[in-house]
C-alpha cells in the first residue's frame, strides 16, 4: 500500500523581517521511522553565501497535526504542529512548534501522498502506545 522509498518534498519559509535575512529554504522527507528536515537559512547581500545544512529528525510521534492548504486546487502549504516546540525553534518564522512550509512547484505531485502516509504512521503510533499501556496495565494485575 505504501511505496519504501521517502516522500521528499522541497519547501521555503519565507523571511520574517522585510529584509529578507531570515529567508529558509530546505528539504524534508519522510521516511519509515521518522521525518527527516533539513533546511538552511539562504544567503543574500547582507549575509554573503547560504549558510550549512542542518538536520533534524522528528519521530512521528512528535507531530501533533498536518494540515495542507490549496490555493487553485493545487498543494500550496504544508502546516505542521510539532507537540515539543523545542525540536524546530531554531527555525525561522516557526512559531510554537507551527510550521507553515511553502511547497516548491516541483514537489506538489510528491505532496499529495503525504496525507495517507502521515495518517498512517500516526495510527500506528498511536497503536503502540495503546499497546504498552494495555502491557503495563496488565502487569500490575499479576
Amino acid at each position: 500500500m505504501f511505496s519504501i522509498d521517502p516522500v521528499s518534498i522541497q519547501f521555503h519559509i519565507p523571511a520574517t523581517d522585510h529584509l529578507g535575512k531570515n529567508h529558509v529554504e530546505g528539504k524534508i522527507r519522510f521516511m519509515p521511522d521518522h521525518v527527516d528536515l533539513d533546511w538552511r537559512i539562504k544567503g543574500n547581500v547582507f549575509r554573503g553565501g547560504n549558510q550549512e545544512v542542518q538536520n533534524i529528525k522528528l519521530p512521528y510521534s512528535e507531530i501533533e497535526h498536518v494540515e495542507f492548504r490549496k490555493k487553485w486546487w493545487k498543494f500550496r502549504d504544508i502546516i505542521l504542529r510539532i507537540s515539543n516546540p523545542a525540536l524546530v525553534e531554531e527555525i525561522p518564522g516557526v512559531e510554537m512548534g507551527k510550521m507553515v512550509l511553502e511547497i516548491d512547484e516541483r514537489s506538489r505531485e510528491e505532496a499529495k501522498k503525504l496525507t495517507t502516509l502521515i495518517d498512517f504512521k500516526r495510527s500506528e503510533f498511536l497503536l503502540d502506545e495503546q499497546n504498552k499501556r494495555l502491557e503495563a496495565m496488565t502487569q500490575g494485575l499479576d
